[in-house]
This record gives C-alpha cells, structure tokens and sequence, in this order.
C-alpha cells in the first residue's frame, strides 16, 4: 500500500464511510494490559468484532420484505485515524418466496480464506448435519464467501459512524456490540440507463444492538465470529439483524484474460522477499479476493484487422463484444474481461470502454506498445521497448487498466501524480526518475504495484454499484466541470484561456455537433497542466445543459489515456482536443429542439488543490420543418447509433446502428433523387457526413442488410462517396469552411 501525497482534491457525490473511532468503551477483542481478572459481578467480553467482510441479514417487524448484505469492517485503514477502522455496508431487498421452498443448493466454490478456529458451536460437517435443530444439507458444501446480490436489488448504503464495544459488563448487562449507520436509500436508474441515485442526506439513522452468539451452520465452517441482535431507529425496535464473518477480504471479483495471437499476457514478476506479484497479490494488498482466470490463449485475429497496428475504437470494441464469455452474469459475479493484443509502439499501453454490454465490463492491454521516449524521458532501461520486454511496468499497466474498470480515475485528477497503480505511466516514471534525472535502474525496477490510500478507500468502501462492473458508467461519482469561481481555484484568462469552437451554432434535431478546445498558457511563465485535454484522456469533460438549466455530462466512451500526465506548458503554447457531442451512456446531449449551452472544462491536481479553467458556446436545436427531418431523427436517436459515433464508425458489430444508418444513407439519396421542388435532404445527415457506413464493406460484412435494399429504397445502385466526398457536400450545402 502506498500514501496518497496529498489529500483528495476531488469529493466523490456518494455517501462514503470515512474513518471512525471506538466509542469510551474500548473494544473487546483487545486483550487485557495485565493478568488480573475483572472482580465478579463483572464478566469478560470478547466479542471478536475482526476485520473483514460480514454478511448481514435483516427482518423488519413489518412488512414482508427483508434485506441481505455486506459489513465491510476495515480495522487496518491507513486513512482510518487512531484506530485505523473504516466500516461500510451495502444492503439488498429480498422479496419473500411465494410457493414451495426450493432444497438449498448445493455450494461447490472452494474459497481460499483463512482457517481460524471457531471459538463456540457446531464447527465440523458431521456435527452440524447431525444436530437436531439444523436442516439436511445436501453434498458438496463449502463455507460461505464473500455474497453478490442481483444489482436491481440494490436497497441502500451503510456509513458506519461509530462502533462501541465493551471490554467487560457489570452482571446482569449483556455483551454487546454497538454499531450506529445513517443508512442512504438508493433510487434505481430508469429503464436502459445504469446510474441510479443516493439523497444527499441520510435516509435515517440506525443503531445496531448486536451480542456474540455460536454461529450457525454453514456459517460456522469460516470459523469467524456470528452476531444477532436488534436493529433500532430513534430507540424503537425495527427488528432482527444479525452479522456473520465470511472472509478477511473486503470484496471479490474475478479478473478473466483473454489472449490474442500473437500477444503476450502479462506475467508474475518478482516481489523481492522470494515470492511474486501479480493481479491477484496486488489486489490482496488492497482488500480484494481477486480470482484471475487465464482463459484462452490463441484467439484468432479478426478479419481484416492488422493486430500489430493501431487498433481502431470500433475493432477492438467489436473484438471484446464477441470474445467475452456470454454466460457471465453480473448480477451473481463481480467480473472483469481482459483481452491482450499486439498493437505496436506509440498507440497506447492499454483502453477501458466505458460500455461493452453494460458499463466497465471489460478493458484491453497492448503487449506491444510500451514506453517510447516521447510520452517520458524518465523510461530509463525501458525507453522505447515494449511492454512484453518490461514485465514490471506491463503488469503495472494492466492492473492500472483493471482498476479503471472497477471505476477508479487517476490520481493527477484526484490527489497528484505518486507511484501507485492509478498514476499513468509516464507520470510513474517521472515521479521516479525526477524532472530531468531518468535513472537506469529507477524505472522499471522501483514502481510500487500498490493503489494508494485514497484508491484503497474507494474500491473498499463506495458503495456497491458504483465500483461493481456492469454499475453506474465511468467516472459517474465525481462532479463534472471547473471549479467555481468562488472557489479561487480557476485560472485567470491572463493566466490559462480555453478557447470552444462548433463548425455551427445550429444543428438540426439528432445532428452530431463537431467541438474543439484549444488551451493556451496566456501567462510569462511556464505552467503545470496536462498536455492532452481530450475526453478521452480524462482531464477534460463536457457539459450540456438545457433551456431549463438541467444539466447532463458528455461522458467518454473511449478511455485511451496512457500517454496523458500534467506536465510543461510553455508560455503561448496550446494543446486542443476535439469531439463529437451527439451522444454518451448519460443518454443523447440534444434530446430536443431548444436552446443549449455547452461547456467544456479542464481541470487536474496542483497538490491537492483543483485547478482548472472552463469555457463554452451556445448551440441552438432546430425544430424539425418536414417529415424527412422527424424520420431522420427518429432513426439517429438510438444508443446503438450513438455507440457508432462514438466509436468513430465502421462499428459493424452494432448491426442495429448499420441497418439505421443505411436508411439514413438511402433517405439522402432518395431525396436527391426526387425530380423538380421535392423534399429537402435531412439536416441530420450532415453531422454524419463522414460516418455513414461505407457501402462494399456494409455488403460483405452485414449482407443481410443490403440484399434488395437499394432497390427497394428506389436509390440508384452506384457505390456509396467515400467519407471525404460526403463531407465535402455537407459543408458547401450548408456553407461552413473546413
């Protein structure tokens, strides 16, 4: 585990447990300063409250619904203060089963907890089938684990705020265990969308009331501690709760890698003390039962696809759609797809997508890309080799992949650049070799596969759907924008300037509109600031907000930053980034005619302090005038249509989005068609001028769309322009200079 440098600049806009204290009654599970005894009335306590993961379980007095769960209880948090303790939990709704009750299946998964001994009750497998107050278990069975619920399950957040437990009670008082949590009630997303919401507030406030009793069978299999108790709410009983201990670890998941021809998987590397290091060690550091599963190994190059090049977005997104396992289930497994590619040097160590089926499924790392000179000149021994020569900073970069996938942002944005797993690569290196230094023998050799304080906090602590895969989208937790003025933390014009520009201020309804920023160092001085302010790299986000002042964020769908970092920016020196605000799994960005204001910011880390600047232009949504344009609106407004354009087309995976935008194609060319004062082409297509699908590789690789299609469109059956023609006739049809 490494210290964060700094404290978080960036606040999470979820409830988060934070450090806490054992109350004046100090725990039971620390053992007495000395060798006397307590003088009766008094008894001992030891009520064990260990660190780890509990199961929870609890059933109001009313109602008919219950809820199950996890405690997370963290007694070794280097951000816990003097006790070191952070505890969380998450709940969900179970529905009572109406109709006979199902034999209780049998539990066939081997868990690799640890073996402590149960210090009371039934505890062997012959005991427990024996006893006459327990059910027939039926073959094979292992102890419990770490529990997943179904997320649409999801009822609400625990922050524990304090824990109380006595060392020895005065007879007749019991032993207990006093937990207090404001509990957070979650509001599932709507239909189609995977972001829900917490109040901002607590929901209530509960007290748990809990005494250390034998645990039950299978529970007594784990050899931890089972508590049963009552759960209260203003001092009225609400009813039964109780906790069993099922692993030392916080949560799991399993990690899944899938290897190309010709690629090369990360491998364990060495750890210094005679052991090694790898996904799963790494993670163990943080908390984390991570299975890793090196599934297959030679999967074939798709066709036409050269993998010792760049990958385009929509190859390798087409690639993970088909290789991931189809039988994984999200809702009974925390699962994490890598698949392993060639590429070559300067395209990108590795890309998370912030969707493949649902959100952070899955990511890729690129064997052959690696460490050229040109992202840092700190790379020492590993400058311009590949990742499958440099095994210490390729499993540095996977596992830093990995963690993007479990929602996690790099810590230039958060805290400031360190060496721990979510700094980006060439910030590593820099941090290790210094400003000009570049060491042989500091980089590779020295990077810490290790997520600092403030990455352990968050992937121990947030809540369920926010760090889970197939959760709420990337980088969803953590508010968009600049800082606000009052803040005193933006940059004066003088200073910094971001400049926005659109190729029009008027799109027409389902138009995709084409923004670029530029910033600019308008000061004397040098400045720190990030040298790539794309989306996609992280440091930049976009906002659009309606006539109404709602707002909705332009989330990236590509998440391609490994050659981002902050660094020099001379004076009068710029860095632009550019993209097409159509749409992102927030939903579409013009979801109606109207009037818009779209902002973009960029903002980072300056030791600990968010700085940022913020710029932004007015785009007006035009009303549809004819049938052409609601059609040709009606067809672009589908998030299948949405995952082309921001994949940068030729997706010809999303077969929904091919067959849409061939009607596009066809309405354009039948409109162009039509003799004398016909309809007008729709607008909309210009913002698809160099996107629409190209019509020979349409015919080989979705053939079932194209069969008689032009015929029946009545279109002329010549090939479709290339991407450059139709752009050309977008921009004189509509005016605008390139």
């Amino acid at each position: 585990m490494t210290d964060a440098s700094v404290e978080p600049a960036l606040k999470p806009q979820v409830p988060l447990s934070r450090q806490i204290s054992f109350g004046e009654e100090e725990s039971g599970d620390q053992p007495a300063a000395t060798d006397l005894q307590p003088i009766p009335p008094f008894r001992l306590c030891k009520l064990d409250f260990r660190e780890g993961c509990y199961q929870i379980n609890f059933r109001p007095t009313a109602g008919f619904v219950t809820f199950e769960g996890t405690l997370r209880v963290d007694r070794s948090a280097p951000d816990g203060g003097a006790d070191h303790l952070i505890v969380s939990g998450d709940l969900y709704s179970k529905r009572p089963v109406i109709g006979p009750i199902p034999p209780i299946p049998p539990v066939v998964h081997k868990d690799e907890d640890e073996d402590e001994e149960a210090d009371s009750g039934l505890t062997s497998l012959a005991a427990s089938l024996s006893a006459l107050d327990e059910p027939l278990i039926p073959l094979p069975i292992r102890r419990p684990r770490i529990p997943i619920f179904p997320r649409a399950r999801y009822h609400s957040y625990l922050r524990v705020t304090s824990v109380s437990a006595p060392f020895a009670v005065p007879f007749p008082k019991k032993c207990e265990l006093t937990i207090v949590a404001e509990q957070f009630n979650y509001t599932q997303p709507p239909a189609g969308q995977f972001k829900g919401s917490f109040p901002a507030t607590p929901s209530r406030t509960v007290t748990m009331k809990l005494s250390k009793v034998p645990a039950p069978f299978p529970f007594s299999l784990t050899g931890g501690p089972f508590y049963q108790g009552r759960l209260f709410e203003g001092g009225v009983d609400k009813g039964s709760i109780t906790l069993a201990w099922v692993s030392k670890f916080f949560r799991r998941c399993t990690l899944e890698i899938d290897t190309l021809v010709g690629a090369v998987r990360p491998a364990p590397v060495p750890d210094g003390a005679g052991g090694t290091e790898f996904f799963d060690t790494v993670f163990a550091k943080t908390g984390w039962q991570l299975t890793v599963v090196q599934d297959q190994l030679n999967v074939p190059v798709p066709a036409g696809v050269v993998p010792t090049n760049c990958w385009s977005s929509a190859d390798l997104h087409a690639l993970m759609t088909t290789v991931r396992n189809p039988a994984t289930n999200l809702d009974t497994e925390w699962r994490v797809h890598m698949i392993v590619v060639p590429a070559k040097l300067g395209c990108s160590r590795g890309i998370m997508y912030d969707q493949i089926g649902v959100p952070r499924e899955g990511c890729a790392s690129f064997s052959d890309d690696g460490y050229p000179v040109s992202d840092s000149s700190n790379f020492g021994l590993a400058a311009n080799k590949k990742q499958r020569d440099v095994p210490r900073a390729f499993l540095r970069s996977a596992t830093h992949e990995l963690t993007h996938t479990l929602n996690q942002i790099h810590q230039e944005q958060e805290t400031a650049a360190d060496n721990s797993i979510m700094t980006t690569t060439p910030s590593v290196a820099d941090v290790l070799g210094g400003p000009a230094t570049g060491a042989p023998g500091v980089f590779p050799d020295q990077i810490k596969l290790a997520h600092n304080t403030n990455v352990r906090h968050h992937l121990n602590h947030m809540p369920d759907p926010v760090i889970r895969p197939g959760g709420w989208p990337f980088a969803s937790w953590f508010p968009t924008g600049a800082p606000q003025a009052a803040d005193r933390h933006d940059f004066e014009p003088s200073e910094l300037s971001l400049t926005v520009t659109a190729t029009t201020d008027r799109v027409a309804l389902g138009q995709p509109l084409d923004l670029t920023w530029t910033m600019t160092n308008t000061s004397g001085v040098s400045l720190r600031a990030p040298n790539d302010v794309s989306v996609e790299a992280l440091f930049a986000s976009i906002t659009v907000t309606d006539g109404e002042g709602r707002e909705r964020p332009v989330r990236p769908f590509v998440i391609l930053c490994e050659h981002a970092k902050v660094t020099e920016l001379a004076p009068g020196e710029s860095v632009t980034a550019s993209a097409k605000v159509f749409w992102s799994t927030a939903g579409f960005a013009f979801e109606k005619p109207g009037r818009y204001r779209v902002d973009v910011a960029v903002s980072w880390s300056a030791q600990g302090v968010m700085v940022g600047v913020q710029s932004g232009i007015d785009v007006f949504v035009d009303y549809p005038t004819s049938s052409t344009d609601n059609h040709s609106a009606n067809l672009v407004l589908h998030p299948e249509v949405g995952k082309w354009v921001a994949l940068g087309g030729d997706a010809y995976h999303l077969g929904e989005a091919c067959r849409r935008l061939q009607a596009l194609s066809q309405t354009e060319t039948a409109t162009r068609a039509a003799p004398g004062d016909g309809p007008a082409a729709p607008r909309a297509i210009d913002g698809f001028a160099d996107l629409l699908p190209d019509r020979a590789k349409l015919a080989r690789l979705r053939p079932e769309l194209t069969a008689g299609s032009s015929r029946a469109a009545g279109a002329p059956s010549r090939a479709a322009a290339p991407g450059r023609k139709r752009a050309a006739k977008a921009k004189k049809r509509t005016g605008r200079k390139g």
